[in-house]
């Protein structure tokens, strides 16, 4: 088992890595938690990892030249700025790729903006996985470098809808790969690479936001969630902060995955929650600062989220507690 995975990427934040089958298991360190990356060696020159992070941040290290990267999201929302100006956003179903040539995007932080991410990544040594294919794998050899020349006509990376044809292996991966059949895995790989060399040629596409709009509408997030008065419609919103309205909807569901008005309500009904748990405050009090003004409507939408009334929740956050 190689080590450029960690050395390349992670090698500042891993705190702890150990043997598991045919696979090395990394413990990271982020900015505001922790992740576990799942690491196989395909074979030389190409690495498969499993990734799982509980966090917001965290920062990578990019090196070496002559690489490819690809990256899948099975859930949650991955962000990556691969420039000042361009910031790509993978939701579940989507794929990135981008080249690594000692100088673009040597070093960035990668964001997770619901907290956690979920996801399949493959990093290829162009020279040596082209080498140990050509003289193993016979007719179904894999050239990266003309690959390379195939997925970016020009530019060094982007952002896309994997389709259906990619989602199948990589999703297949995702459920199979981790049993540490290095045959199964191979052949996964192979189809998948097999898929890519015959894609349409890639463009950049819209799965790119300038960099200012995915800080504003962090920072609108931020503001609305700490101060619910401050918020009265999206209209409102993109006039103050001179956006469209479409393009303040549109950036973030990127990011968040939802719809802005869904997010807040659900955003709320999560405080009530922790407010009914840790708080001796009224159901009205809590529902208030929650947005309702109507106690009965509050009651209605907690239920639909929690299956139980605030009052039954709060008795059983409470009867837990006393027996722990």
């Amino acid at each position: 088992m190689s080590n450029f995975e960690k050395t390349i990427f992670y090698r500042d934040n891993c705190v702890k890595a150990k043997e598991t089958g045919d696979g090395m298991e990394y413990t990271i360190e982020c900015i505001d938690g922790t992740g576990t990356m799942l690491c196989y060696e395909v074979f030389p020159g190409l690495e498969l990892f499993f990734n799982s992070f509980q966090a917001y941040h965290c920062k990578e290290n990019r090196e070496q030249s002559n690489m490819l990267k690809l990256n899948f999201c099975v859930s949650g929302r991955f962000e990556c700025s691969f420039t000042t100006k361009d910031c790509g956003i993978l939701g579940p179903g989507d794929m990135s790729a981008n080249l690594f040539d000692g100088k673009h995007g040597a070093a960035s932080i990668c964001e997770f903006p619901l907290g956690y991410y979920e996801g399949v990544g493959i990093l290829i040594d162009c020279d040596r996985a082209t080498k140990w294919t050509e003289q193993n794998l016979g007719i179904f050899s894999l050239d990266f470098n003309s690959l390379k020349q195939h997925l970016f006509p020009s530019g060094w990376y982007w952002v896309r809808p994997s389709g259906p044809k990619c989602e199948h292996v990589f999703r297949e991966l995702y459920e199979n790969g981790r049993s540490n059949d290095l045959q199964y895995i191979r052949l996964k790989i192979t189809e998948l690479f097999l898929i890519l060399e015959r894609l349409p040629l890639i463009q950049k596409t819209e799965s790119y936001f300038p960099k200012s709009q995915v800080e504003l509408v962090k920072h609108l997030r931020d503001h609305i969630i700490s101060d619910p008065t401050c918020y009265s419609s999206i209209e409102q919103l993109a006039a103050e902060h001179q956006i469209s309205i479409s393009q303040l909807q549109k950036v973030f569901r990127s990011i968040y995955g939802v719809p802005i008005y869904k997010y807040l309500r659900e955003y709320r009904i999560e405080q009530a929650a922790v407010a009914l748990q840790k708080t001796v405050k009224s159901i009205t009090e809590i529902a208030l600062d929650a947005g309702f003004t109507n106690p009965g409507k509050f009651s209605e939408t907690f239920k639909r989220r929690y299956g139980m009334t605030p009052t039954d929740y709060r008795n059983y956050e409470k009867l837990n507690t006393e027996m722990d």
